[in-house]
């Protein structure tokens, strides 16, 4: 069943109701489906699903997919784009609690987003002491290279991993190809976090860790540190601290 929120019910909404939860039944995750699976779903009579779609796809909010589905349109678009413009960005929540981490041990911090197959840094604050990172504000990175990246890539729908997964395969050793690996990704996408030792720049280890909102993998924030001034003890307490301002962060955009 296609988890809903039940708020406060408005009497006499019924039919409503049951328009506004077939659209929700269009996820990333499930963009198609036909009348009998949103029937069934919605425990509706088939004869409703089909005059719900039939509205919907006359104000032009569905259309059909083909093979019987039918998914939303890009009428929908508008409400995703008025959704994130009424949020406050990432950014903008994100920036003191990276002040406060840079402050605790003194390295850089980044937090990045994935658009398409590619990783972007949204935000970063310097170290003030020296390191060389070529993760730059508004650069585009693979997503299979550092712990940034990979779990943003974790976060992939699991088909689109595994078409990135299997383009990037031939490029890497065998020691990096284990670390893109379904149990491994899984598994960082599950303990929301990882770390990686000089997968992009020579000498640099790093951790990061994922910021939700709600369910869904919005970013990721870590940070980046010579591994000669990080030893094992040095890096359980970032990689805390790390998975602490996720927490925070996630908290904050969940408001």
């Amino acid at each position: 069943m296609h988890p809903r929120t039940e708020g406060q019910r408005v009497s006499g909404a019924s039919s409503a109701r049951k328009l506004l939860n077939m659209l929700l039944c269009f996820t990333e995750q499930r963009p198609i489906w036909s009348v009998a699976e949103m029937a069934v779903d919605l425990s509706l009579p088939t004869t409703t699903a089909y005059r719900y779609v039939g509205l919907l796809r006359e104000v032009g909010l569905l259309e059909p997919a083909g093979d019987g589905g039918y998914r939303l349109t890009d009428l929908t678009l508008g409400l995703a784009k008025a959704c994130e413009a009424a949020q406050r960005p990432l950014e903008v929540v994100a920036l003191p609690v990276m002040h406060k981490l840079r402050a605790d041990f003194d390295e850089t911090v980044l937090v990045a987003r994935r658009s398409g197959t590619a990783a972007y840094c949204v935000e970063r604050v310097e170290s003030e002491r020296p390191v060389r990172l070529q993760f730059d504000r508004g650069q585009a990175m693979s997503l299979h290279s550092g712990a940034l990246a990979r779990l943003l890539l974790a976060s992939m729908p699991r088909l689109e991993r595994r078409r990135y997964v299997d383009q990037a395969l031939p490029q890497l050793s065998p020691e990096r190809a284990v670390t893109l690996s379904e149990e491994s990704l899984d598994r960082n996408l599950a303990e929301g976090w990882t770390e990686s030792f000089e997968e992009i720049d020579e000498g640099i280890w790093g951790c990061a860790a994922v910021i939700r909102m709600g369910a869904d993998v919005v970013a990721a924030i870590g940070t980046a540190a010579p591994v000669y001034r990080t030893d094992a003890d040095r890096r359980d307490r970032i990689a805390s601290s790390i998975r602490a301002a996720a927490d925070e962060i996630s908290g904050l955009l969940g408001r």
